[in-house]
């Protein structure tokens, strides 16, 4: 199966800690949080890699260069990663020749026992892992919520007061997902979640919950990325 990370974006919470560079470059571990991401979707059975590049996009091409993964990647440019983040997965369309693939956010570290879970559902399906331990999240406020109703999907967004879930940044996703962008986008909606909100009509978006806490994290702010340091992948 291949994956694409998206790594496009800003990052604006995090620009005084990265000193200008894209955050998922920022030194985690022996590595980076993109190499930490790269072999965690490598060891889960991910064998190729597309990964979406905007901000800074030299600094990633660079590195990769440098530090090359042991499985095939290609960079593909979003020129417009100032924009929603469902445009930069729209940009691996042409790569992934109408098959399921793997979706990775940059700042999301995830354990590989969780994106196996993931990974191996045999069902024909959208599908984003989730987690039900709420309580036990380090940055509950700024984390999308999910809400859930016989495994399907029925409401998403950062705003909602109503939910059993939070979004762990990891999609399965069938081509199908393609088209819900395009709708979206059509009616001035630019998110990921607003492209998961044209599935949920269609049921055609379910979860894959978490079956124990501490199995992912968000580096989205300093105060994420210096709890991360703590975090066991």
């Amino acid at each position: 199966m291949k994956g694409v990370i998206i790594a496009a974006g800003f990052g604006s919470r995090l620009w005084k800690t990265t000193k200008q560079i894209p955050k998922t470059l920022l030194p985690y571990k022996k590595g980076t949080i993109l190499s930490t991401i790269i072999q965690q979707l490598q060891m889960a059975g991910i064998s190729e890699l597309i990964i979406v590049v905007g901000f800074k996009k030299d600094y990633i091409a660079n590195y990769l260069q440098n530090d090359p993964p042991t499985l095939p990647v290609t960079l593909v440019e979003n020129l417009e990663w100032e924009r929603g983040n469902a445009l930069s997965v729209y940009k691996a369309k042409d790569y992934i020749n109408n098959e399921p693939f793997l979706l990775s956010m940059s700042d999301h570290l995830v354990k590989m026992e969780a994106l196996k879970k993931i990974v191996e559902v045999p069902e024909r399906i959208n599908l984003l892992l989730t987690d039900p331990f709420i309580s036990e999240n380090f940055d509950v406020d700024d984390a999308t919520k999910v809400l859930t109703e016989d495994d399907y999907i029925i409401a998403i967004g950062k705003e909602l007061d109503n939910y059993n879930a939070l979004d762990c940044g990891i999609f399965r996703l069938e081509p199908d997902f393609f088209t819900a962008v395009e709708k979206s986008v059509q009616k001035g909606n630019e998110s990921i979640s607003n492209a998961i909100t044209e599935l949920i009509s269609l049921k055609r978006i379910k979860v894959v919950m978490l079956n124990k806490a501490n199995q992912w994290m968000d580096i989205d702010t300093p105060e994420a990325y210096n709890f991360a340091h703590n975090f066991v992948i």
